[in-house]
C-alpha cells in the first residue's frame, strides 16, 4: 500500500465515521435505506472512478487501490452499492469492447450498476427484427434494489456478451441483509438494447477482479465485527473480572486474529497479482473470495456467542454482520467448490504448488552456483536435513556449510563491515527461495547465522563479535540453543538453570538442564539463558551466556523422536564454565537479549521455509495424482495451496513492516499459522498415500511424506505450543489481560 492509497483509505475511514459508522446500516435494518450515502461519498471523495481508465474519467489506480477502500466500507456494512458498481460491474465493463458511455457515467458517480449473473450459461440471447431478447433466470441480485442498471451475461450464437437492462426490469424482494437490497431478475423474452461483446479471457479476468473486490469487502466486515467484539469483551465483566482474561475467550480471539491477517494478506496478494497480469492471481482470487465468505460467517457467529445474550438481540450490532455473512455465502454457492476447482488445477498441472517468481540476474547467479555445487557427493543431501530429519548426514552437511561459505552464501544479510555481504532483503529472499526450490539441505548453521550472529550485532561487545562471527561466517562453528527446560515447557521465564560467579576467575559456573536442544550433540557452542541472581523469579535476574559444549560438566543425551530420528537433546550442566567475557549483557539483561534473539526467528528464512513447504505439497499432489485419489482430495489440496499462498503474502508484508519499523501484533501469529498448516499437510500426505502408508515406502519421496506426518505432530509443540502462541498473541499482541495467578 503506497502513500497515496493509504491516504485514500484513511479519507474513506474518516468519511464513514463522520457519516455515523454503523448508523446507516442500523437504519437500513429498521427499514430506512438511505441512498444519499452514495451521493455523499462521491461529492466528498469522488472515488467512483478509482479503478477506471483515465479515458473514462477514472483514476486508473488498479485493484490494489480498491481493496482497502472496499475493506473500510465492509467494516461498517456501508449500505451503498460501491463494490457492486466499481468492483464487480465496472470490472466486467472494463473488459468489454464497447462500454465507454456507461463507464463514463459510473466514473462521474451518475450511475450505479450491479452484475445480475456470474454465469453466462444461465441466460440466452437471441436477435430478430425487433432487436435482442433475453431468456433465463438470474435469481437474486445483491444490491439489485439499490442500483440504476443491471448487467446481464448471456450466450448467443457468437459467444458471450453483456447486455444492459434498467434496474426496473427486476422485482425487488425483502432482503435477508437490508444493507444490500436484493432484487430478482427472471427473463422471458425480455428486450435488450445493444450487445456488448466480451471475450472469454477478458470475462474470466474481470470476474477474478470482482471476486477480490468482494473478498476485500467481506474481510472488512469480518474485521469490523471482530473489533467491536474485542471492545465488548474488554468491558464485560463476569465472576468479578473481565471476560477477556478467560483463556477460552482469549484463544478464540487470537485464533480469529491470525485468520484475519492471513485473509488480508491473501486478498492484497491476489489484487497485486491481477494488477500485474500474473495468472496465479485468478486462483488466489477464487480462494480469497471463498475464504472471506467462510471467515466472515465464522467471526459473525462467534461475535454473537461472545456477546452472550445481548448478541442475539436487535439492539446490538452482531446480527447485522451475521445476516450480511449468510446472505453473501448463500448467493455465492458452496465455498468448497472453489477450493476443489483450484485443487483440480493442481492435479491436472494447470497450476503449480511451487510458486514461479520473476527472474532476475541475482536469481540466475544463485541457480547457477547451486547447479554446479549441489552435485556429486552433495546430491545425497538434497531435500535432507530439515525438521524431523535433522540428524541425517551431519558430516556431509557441515561440509556443505563450508562450501556455501566459500561461495559467499553465509551471512548474506550481515553488514560488510563484519564479513557479511550486506545484501538487500529482496536478494536474501531470492536466495532462500531458489535454495529451497532445488531441495537445498537443511542448514546446519542456521542457529549461528540466523540467531547468534544478529544477536551479537545487536547486543554483543566488539570482542565477542571479533571472536565468534568469523567461525559462523566460514561455516566452521555450529551452535545450539539452550532455552527450554524440563517441566517448564514453553514458559521460558520459569528458568531454573543456575549460574553462579566463580570468585577466583569471575567466570560463570552453570548447573541445570536444558531440553529439546536441536543438534546439541553435533554442535560446538550453545547459548544458555540462566538464573544468575539468587531469589529472582520470572524474567528478572537472568543472564545470557555463550558456552563451549566440549568441556567437563556438560553432557548431551539424544532424545529419540516419534519418527525414529534423534535430532533433539537433553543437555546437562554440572558446574560447566562460561567465561566472564562470554556473557552478553549483565545480570538482569538475559530476558531482553533472549527475546531479541527470538525476534530474529521471524526473518527472511521464512520464505525459504515456505518454498520447502511448497515442494512438500507438490509431492503430496504427485502421490494423489498417481494413486488416483486426487478428485477426492481436490478440495483439501486447494485449501492447502491457498493457505500457503496467504502465508507467503503475509511473510512478505511482515518483512516489509519490519524494514519500515511498523510491525504490529500480526507478526506474532506466524509460528501458529505455519505449524498448524504443516501438521495438516502431514495428515493430507497420509491420506494421499492411502493403503501404501501401512508399510514404510522404499521410495525416498514417499518415505519423506511418512516422516512428515509423524514429525509434523511436533510442529505445534516445539518453539512454543500452539496454546502458548495463542496466549502470546492475545496478551502481548492484542493487550488482553492475563489470567489471575496465585488464586487472585
Amino acid at each position: 500500500m503506497n502513500d497515496e492509497i493509504e491516504m485514500i483509505r484513511d479519507a474513506v475511514a474518516r468519511f464513514l465515521e463522520t457519516s455515523g459508522g454503523l448508523d446507516p446500516a442500523r437504519k437500513a435494518h429498521d427499514g430506512s435505506y438511505d441512498a444519499g450515502l452514495w451521493t455523499a461519498l462521491q461529492d466528498n471523495l469522488q472515488l467512483a472512478g478509482l479503478t477506471l481508465p483515465e479515458a473514462a474519467g477514472g483514476l486508473d489506480m488498479g485493484l490494489s487501490a480498491l481493496v482497502p477502500v472496499a475493506a473500510e466500507l465492509g467494516r461498517v456494512l456501508a449500505p451503498l452499492p460501491f463494490v457492486s458498481t466499481l468492483g464487480v460491474a465496472a470490472a466486467v465493463l472494463s473488459g468489454a469492447e464497447d462500454a465507454a458511455g456507461l463507464l463514463d457515467a459510473i466514473s462521474e458517480g451518475r450511475t450505479r450498476v450491479a452484475l445480475a449473473n456470474w454465469d453466462a450459461k444461465t441466460v440466452t440471447a437471441t436477435t430478430g427484427a425487433d432487436g435482442w431478447r433475453l431468456n433465463g433466470d438470474c435469481g437474486l441480485i445483491p444490491d439489485g434494489g439499490a442500483v440504476d442498471k443491471l448487467l446481464v451475461l448471456a450466450r448467443d450464437e457468437d459467444g458471450v456478451a453483456v447486455f444492459v437492462l434498467p434496474a426496473a426490469a427486476a422485482q425487488p424482494v425483502e432482503s435477508f441483509d437490508p444493507t444490500q437490497p436484493a432484487a430478482r431478475l427472471a427473463l422471458s423474452g425480455t428486450p435488450a438494447k445493444a450487445r456488448i461483446a466480451i471475450s472469454v479471457t477478458a470475462l474470466e479476468q474481470a470476474l477474478a477482479e470482482a471476486r477480490v473486490a468482494l473478498a476485500a469487502e467481506a474481510a472488512g466486515a469480518a474485521r469490523g465485527v471482530f473489533d467491536l467484539t474485542r471492545a465488548y469483551i474488554d468491558e464485560r465483566k463476569q465472576f468479578g473480572r473481565s471476560i477477556a482474561s478467560f483463556q477460552a475467550i482469549k484463544h478464540r480471539i487470537a485464533a480469529l486474529f491470525v485468520k484475519l491477517n492471513a485473509l488480508d494478506a491473501l486478498v492484497a496478494g491476489a489484487a497485486e497479482a491481477l494488477d500485474a497480469g500474473d495468472p496465479i492471481g485468478r486462483g488466489e482470487a477464487l480462494t480469497a473470495w471463498a475464504t472471506a465468505r467462510e471467515l466472515q460467517s465464522e467471526i459473525a457467529a462467534e461475535a454473537i456467542q461472545l456477546h452472550g445474550g445481548v448478541g442475539a438481540t436487535w439492539e446490538y450490532p452482531p446480527h447485522m454482520f451475521f445476516k450480511r455473512a449468510r446472505a453473501q455465502a448463500q448467493l455465492a454457492g458452496r465455498s468448497g467448490t472453489a477450493f476443489a476447482s483450484v485443487g483440480t488445477d493442481l492435479l491436472e498441472g494447470r497450476l503449480s504448488a511451487v510458486p514461479e517468481v520473476a527472474d532476475t540476474p541475482f536469481r540466475r547467479e544463485v541457480r547457477d552456483w547451486l547447479g554446479s555445487h549441489l552435485t556429486g557427493r552433495f546430491e545425497a543431501i538434497i531435500d535432507r536435513g530439515h525438521a524431523g530429519d535433522g540428524d541425517t548426514e551431519v558430516a556431509l552437511r557441515k561440509e556443505w556449510e563450508r562450501e556455501m561459505a566459500r561461495g559467499g552464501w553465509v551471512g548474506m544479510g550481515l553488514p560488510v563491515s563484519v564479513g557479511g555481504r550486506g545484501l538487500s532483503v529482496a536478494d536474501q529472499v531470492a536466495f532462500h527461495e531458489e535454495y529451497a526450490r532445488v531441495g537445498g539441505p537443511g542448514h546446519m548453521g542456521h542457529i549461528g547465522e540466523g540467531l547468534v550472529a544478529p544477536t551479537l550485532l545487536a547486543h554483543g561487545s566488539e570482542d565477542q563479535k571479533a571472536r565468534f562471527l568469523p567461525g559462523i561466517l566460514k561455516g566452521e562453528t555450529f551452535w545450539a540453543q539452550g532455552y527450554s527446560e524440563p517441566g517448564a515447557g514453553s514458559d521460558l521465564a520459569a528458568v531454573r538453570t543456575r549460574a553462579r560467579r566463580c570468585p577466583e576467575t569471575g567466570d560463570w559456573l552453570v548447573s541445570g538442564q536444558k531440553t529439546w536442544t536441536s543438534l546439541a550433540h553435533v554442535s560446538d557452542w550453545i547459548f544458555v539463558l540462566a538464573r544468575a541472581e539468587e531469589g529472582s523469579v520470572g524474567r528478572k535476574g537472568l543472564i545470557f551466556l555463550l558456552m563451549p559444549l566440549d568441556q567437563p560438566g556438560i553432557e548431551c543425551r539424544q532424545i529419540r523422536q516419534i519418527n525414529g530420528g534423534a535430532e533433539f537433546n537433553e543437555v546437562f550442566f554440572d558446574e560447566a564454565r562460561a567465561k566472564a567475557c562470554d556473557a552478553i549483557g549483565d545480570v538482569g539483561d538475559g530476558w531482553t537479549v533472549a527475546m531479541s534473539l527470538l525476534g530474529f526467528e521471524r526473518g527472511i528464512s521464512t520464505l525459504g521455509q515456505q518454498m520447502t513447504f511448497a515442494r512438500e505439497l507438490d509431492h503430496v499432489i504427485e502421490v494423489a495424482r498417481e494413486g488416483g485419489d486426487g478428485p477426492a482430495l481436490a478440495e483439501r489440496l486447494g485449501r492447502a495451496w491457498s493457505e500457503l499462498r496467504a502465508m507467503r503474502h503475509g511473510a512478505l508484508r511482515m518483512l516489509q513492516a519490519q524494514a519500515d519499523n511498523s510491525a504490529g501484533a500480526e507478526i506474532l501469529g506466524y509460528k501458529l499459522e505455519w505449524s498448524e498448516w504443516h501438521r495438516a499437510l502431514g495428515d493430507l500426505a497420509m491420506d494421499a498415500l492411502g493403503a501404501q502408508a501401512l508399510g514404510w515406502s522404499e521410495d525416498p519421496m514417499r518415505q519423506r511424506l511418512q516422516h512428515l506426518y509423524l514429525f509434523s505432530r511436533a510442529d505445534t509443540i516445539y518453539g512454543g505450543t500452539s496454546e502458548i502462541q495463542l496466549n502470546i498473541i492475545a496478551e502481548q499482541g492484542l493487550g488482553m489481560p492475563r489470567e489471575p495467578r496465585g488464586g487472585k
